[in-house]
């Protein structure tokens, strides 16, 4: 069978900054840096990995499983949902709503998550939107800061949940909208679908590697005929 992993940020969504501002508070609390989010570049990292740059641009040294670090994560996590409701510019991407309907009719492949985010993050975005009812499994940041770690740990808890064998290869599909989500899928020769619909162009992800590119999900029948021929 078909399993479908969805990126979350740039794919299905845009917080509208939600996020780096959850982030910035953080910090600014702990530790009285303001704006310490400053010029990371999120798009396809993982939320450990940005964690580690904005702690090594502050000169502030400690480790993923510091007492530190998870203090500032929590605090991030707390302050998050209020960021969320209060972001006028926070927006579910072209086409989402309607793809992920039609994709969660009977027969149709399952659905999870593959994304950078922590799971409490990304559970909390999606809830913004409606949207958690779609994903009941996933692989998340909080799994392994290494993007392409997470897809075998994504198809290990499809088959824990469905109850049935799926294996590695291109019948999973990983749809995302960075360079990096089309490198986790080819290094274990997933389906790598590429969204243009945030920073990066068509061009871009094919040029990346992504099997099939498309601006957004809007085009029901196109995405449908990109994950039949994998």
């Amino acid at each position: 069978m078909k399993l479908l992993l969805f990126d979350i940020d740039g794919t299905l969504m845009l917080s509208g900054g939600a996020g780096r501002r959850a982030i910035d508070r953080a910090f600014f609390e702990i530790y009285g840096i303001r704006d310490a989010f400053g010029a990371v570049v999120p798009d396809g990292n993982t939320d450990p990995a940005i964690f580690r740059e904005i702690f090594a641009n502050h000169d502030l040294r400690t480790a993923d499983d510091s007492p530190a670090f998870r203090e500032v994560v929590q605090r991030y996590v707390r302050h998050l949902p209020a960021e969320m409701r209060n972001s006028d510019q926070a927006h579910l991407m072209p086409g989402v709503a309607a793809l992920l309907e039609h994709l969660a009719q009977p027969d149709n492949p399952a659905l999870g998550l593959l994304t950078g985010n922590f799971e409490e993050t990304a559970r909390i975005k999606l809830d913004h939107f409606g949207l958690n009812r779609f994903f009941p499994f996933g692989a998340f940041g909080s799994d392994d800061g290494i993007r392409t770690r997470l897809v075998p740990i994504a198809v290990e808890r499809a088959e824990a949940h469905l109850g049935r064998t799926i294996g590695l290869g291109p019948q999973v599909v990983v749809i995302g909208d960075t360079p990096q989500d089309v490198e986790c899928a080819l290094a274990h020769g997933a389906t790598a679908i590429g969204v243009a619909a945030s920073r990066y162009s068509v061009a871009d992800l094919e040029a990346a590697g992504a099997h099939h590119a498309m601006p957004t999900l809007e085009d029901i029948p196109t995405f449908l005929n990109a994950i039949s021929r994998s």
